[in-house]
């Protein structure tokens, strides 16, 4: 199996993404695969020569803010950024490092795998990208790493651009952008049936029908997202659910799995976030052990590392492996994977995350703002439907007359009562509490019953 580096962490309805992009090297070329465009070039003194590791901070064109990239995630200015190098040494395109790890943040190191991975982390790690693994990637592929304390390299004439993978949220400002998109649609609107003397009939049919319009682009993304997502996933040799020890939500029990497909080792939480971890076959990057970790001889939790024994995935203890104290599902799983296991004693949550916060009720107030996706697809059509009208009625707007009402009606009903059915879905089902035990219908450390590597509901 060849290495490659895959997207970062993302909602499972970006899993379009998370399944097309990565930066590998096929028949002889380096290839960076995005969701909509790839960049291949030589391995060698025609093509990418050399690779230059920007330290500490991203260079002006990673750092410069584009409308393409909206929605792809904060960069994390810790790693810095990458360039891709030809055999004079010009940049041929830009890498940045947390874009293609698989928690999309620092490296977590194994003194204190419980470190909630952040974007806001800013350790500026001087081992970033060794940890990471990046630089192994980059050597294998018979590339020189070279670190540079802030000297951009110059840019050859073909130069690429920063290649990210493709979207990563739901961006909150795209809201704000169907707002003002919906107001502008109804004060021209005002203006021209002002200006040409049209009936009512019309004044209410053009300010009514950019609701409906909207509610049903939001509404109907949303649906697809959420009907493709699932169709997404991928049958699975192995598969890992949870056995908790105590109280944890439904959602947690339904959706919460680490599975190994063809090509990959999955981690999917509560909140439907996926991350894609380098497999055990992949000779660089790949997980190689499965590390229980004890305090005074207790299991608190397991950490799965790579060669460099950077914490890929960590499981606590009480949530996964709780209900199954002899760990016998994460031993048959690990054979199953062939992941190495063992034991290390370890002070127990170093990092300070003694909660397993998937496990727990989430709400709104628990997502970031750009996290919208991860709760609900169906946010934008709330924005369509509920907040705007909100402006234009205190604008002054006249939405008077049955014609509005009832189109207008019909735009909410569609936009913002699935949202509605959504969050008391969320609310007493997916949040509720459960008491401890195994996931339903599992074999220890197989898949799914009904079907090998069946998806989760």
């Amino acid at each position: 199996m060849q290495p490659a580096l895959f997207a970062a962490q993302r909602p499972l309805v970006r899993w379009g993404v998370l399944r097309r992009a990565r930066v590998a090297a096929e028949e002889g070329r380096f290839v960076v695969r995005g969701r909509a465009r790839t960049h291949a070039w030589p391995l060698g003194p025609r093509g990418v020569a050399s690779a230059v590791h920007l330290k500490g901070r991203p260079c002006s064109s990673a750092a410069r803010a584009r409308l393409r990239d909206l929605g792809k995630g904060t960069i994390n200015k810790s790693g810095g950024c990458v360039h891709l190098c030809d055999s004079t040494g010009r940049a041929l395109a830009c890498l940045v490092p947390s874009d293609w790890l698989p928690n999309g943040a620092v490296p977590v190191t194994l003194d204190a795998p419980d470190t909630f991975p952040s974007v806001r982390n800013d350790s500026r790690r001087e081992d970033f990208l060794e940890l990471s693994g990046m630089a192994d990637f980059l050597r294998h592929q018979g590339l020189a790493v070279h670190e540079s304390p802030g000297q951009e390299p110059p840019r050859a004439p073909e130069f690429a651009g920063t290649l990210r993978p493709g979207p990563r949220d739901g961006p909150a400002v795209l809201l704000l952008f169907f707002a003002l998109a919906q107001l502008l649609v109804l004060t021209l609107a005002a203006f021209a049936v002002g200006g040409f003397g049209s009936g009512e009939g019309v004044w209410q049919l053009l300010v009514s029908l950019p609701f409906l319009v909207f509610a049903l682009c939001t509404a109907g993304a949303a649906f697809l997202l959420g009907l493709a997502a699932p169709r997404g996933e991928e049958p699975a040799v192995a598969e890992l659910r949870p056995s908790p020890g105590v109280p944890v939500t439904q959602g947690f029990l339904r959706r919460s799995s680490l599975r190994l497909v063809a090509d990959a080792l999955e981690l999917r939480t509560a909140q439907n976030v996926k991350r894609r971890l380098p497999p055990p076959g992949d000779p660089v990057l790949g997980v190689r052990e499965a590390v229980v970790l004890q305090d005074g001889g207790r299991p608190w939790g397991v950490a799965f590392v790579d060669r460099r024994q950077a914490v890929l995935a960590f499981l606590h203890g009480d949530t996964w492996f709780g209900g199954d104290p002899q760990l016998t599902r994460l031993a048959d799983f690990c054979h199953r994977a062939g992941i190495g296991l063992r034991r290390q004693a370890l002070r127990a949550f170093p990092g300070r995350q003694e909660a397993d916060r998937t496990a727990r009720p989430w709400r709104t107030g628990d997502y970031a703002l750009n996290d919208t996706f991860a709760y609900s697809a169906l946010m934008a059509s709330v924005v369509a439907v509920g907040v705007v009208p909100a402006f234009f009625v205190g604008a002054g707007g006249d939405v008077e007359g049955p014609l509005f009402l009832v189109i207008f009606g019909l735009a909410f009903a569609i936009g913002a009562v699935p949202y509605a059915v959504r969050g008391a879905v969320r609310k007493w089902s997916l949040n509720r509490l459960v008491q401890a035990g195994p996931a339903p219908n599992m074999e220890p450390g197989g898949a799914a019953s009904g079907g090998k590597g069946a998806a989760t509901p």
